[in-house]
């Protein structure tokens, strides 16, 4: 039973709780720890959404952990995502994207954009699994200034849509989900020197900042 306050009044609302089974075992546990909840009305029902404990979280809902070899740098844009795939020895494996240029059109509908970002990343995150991805870098957003704008209106509607943040934490859980080892990595110049040396690698500009990030974090 759950209680909940009216908002239109000061009396109490009962509501009896109804558990998916592949959550009961995670929402007993969370009961004898510390968590947030939050009540959400949809199309005439009532949701209880709870903020459990990651290492709950994981351990009932994650992967296997991952044993792989390989490492797996992204680069976020607002139109696509890059992925280079590495050895230890900072030779390139594999490289994907994935583009959804559609979300970047004015009017699109911001929570579409989002969810079109969030399956271009568990994609990219799911390959990783399957070819022997163990760790998973992301550009440390906490180093990077603030953003830039530029005498171009598109690129600055594309830049004020974009919640690269926001696309980080979620990246940052799906990867955790996934068993991975996660890296956060200062991205700094990056950018810069991906566009003096993508044609000498082959790769577009985006691909070669990732690929940047990976060697950065193997100090190469």
């Amino acid at each position: 039973m759950v209680r909940i306050r009216d908002p239109f009044g000061k009396r109490w609302l009962c509501f009896k709780l109804l558990v998916p089974d592949k959550y009961r075992e995670i929402v007993e546990e969370a009961k004898r720890r510390k968590y947030g909840a939050a009540i959400v009305m949809r199309r005439g029902a009532v949701y209880l959404h709870l903020n459990v404990p990651s290492d709950i979280y994981f351990r009932h809902l994650g992967y296997p952990p991952r044993s792989g070899e390989l490492i797996a740098g992204f680069d976020f844009n607002s139109d696509r995502i890059n992925m280079v795939i590495v050895d230890e020895r900072g030779e390139i494996r594999d490289v994907k994207t994935e583009w959804f240029p559609e979300v970047t059109s004015p009017g699109f509908p911001r929570n579409r954009a989002r969810d079109a970002r969030l399956k271009a990343l568990a994609k990219l995150l799911d390959y990783a699994y399957h070819h022997n991805v163990g760790t998973v870098l992301f550009e440390d957003l906490e180093r990077v200034k603030r953003r830039r704008y530029v005498e171009s209106r598109c690129a600055n509607r594309k830049i004020t849509r974009f919640a690269k943040r926001e696309l980080l934490q979620h990246g940052i859980v799906m990867a955790l989900r996934r068993g991975f080892k996660v890296y956060l990595v200062n991205p700094a110049n990056t950018s810069k020197n991906a566009k003096r040396i993508h044609k000498m690698l082959g790769l577009d500009v985006h691909t070669a900042s990732a690929y940047l990030l990976a060697l950065r974090h193997l100090n190469l």
